[in-house]
């Protein structure tokens, strides 16, 4: 009888024991979840539409995506932009709401072409409806500059002071002044870091931060090439900034004669346009 007890004893410290290890042991190893991504689901081609903000307003265009591994893919983007030289300043009239902007000379609407490579990063860590990748595009760029005020005596300067110039030339709306338009080419690039949502691959949801800029060799004159000295009139003009018939301007004096400014080099050609830029990008995959 005492061994029996004895046994029974040694077994059911034996099952506790073991009961205890299994469930205070390790937890068995599960598999790792292989992220998914749009080329191996068969989504190797894709556009979107992209509407961008930056430092010169705002850009529109579309983008055509092409997988080229699981998660590698080729971008070709084109878009409309404006260009503007970063010390312009707007200033608005409250009274009759009309915005002018002090020295400027030409508008300047560009069209680059840029194609590039996109890769996405960190998919085995970050959830696939929050697919973060980069892109390095570069590509040529067509741009257009108009006038941005009807400069009816052809001097490079807008007299905008009846009181010293005896008129106030007309600034132009964004529609008008193509007649005194110029063409140019460039070349340019961008760097963005951005997001892919939604676990539907079908649909192209992205929003991209990054820089982007476009270089012409010859420049484009976005602030007025010359400007009238008001401390010099009727002395002869040092450097008449291009206009070899026009050299001065006339200006209204107090005992009401009418005397002569010269005019002086002002702005040179900006060849460098850069700017930060956040892109918005709405579309489809297939």
């Amino acid at each position: 009888m005492k061994k029996l007890i004895f046994f029974t004893l040694l077994f059911s410290l034996f099952w506790v024991g073991n009961h205890a290890f299994a469930q205070f042991g390790e937890p068995e190893v599960q598999e790792k979840e292989v992220p998914r991504n749009l080329y191996d689901e068969g989504y190797r081609t894709g556009f979107g539409f992209n509407f961008s903000l930056n430092d010169f307003g705002v850009g529109a265009g579309g983008q055509f995506r092409f997988g080229l591994n699981s998660y590698t893919e080729a971008l070709i983007t084109l878009k409309m932009t404006g260009l503007k030289d970063p010390t312009e300043q707007t200033f608005i009239d409250y009274t009759f709401g009309f915005k002018t902007v002090p020295e400027k000379y030409q508008r300047v609407m560009a069209v680059p072409l840029y194609i590039g490579l996109k890769k996405r990063f960190f998919a085995d860590e970050i959830s696939d409806n929050f697919r973060v990748y980069s892109s390095l595009s570069a590509g040529p760029t067509f741009a257009v500059s108009y006038a941005y005020f009807n400069d009816v005596t052809e001097n490079g300067f807008r007299e905008n002071d009846t009181g010293i110039y005896g008129r106030s030339e007309r600034v132009n709306d964004v529609f008008s002044g193509w007649g005194d338009s110029e063409t140019h080419w460039g070349f340019g690039g961008e760097f963005v870091i951005g997001v892919d949502f939604g676990e539907k691959f079908a649909n192209l949801s992205s929003v991209q931060f990054g820089y982007t800029m476009n270089y012409f060799s010859d420049g484009i004159q976005v602030l007025e090439p010359c400007q009238p000295d008001l401390s010099r009139i009727n002395q002869q003009p040092v450097n008449p900034c291009g206009f070899s018939d026009i050299n001065a301007v006339p200006v209204l004096l107090g005992d009401g004669s009418v005397g002569q400014a010269p005019l002086e080099k002002a702005n040179d050609p900006r060849k460098y346009f850069g700017t930060a830029q956040i892109t918005f990008i709405f579309g489809w995959m297939w």
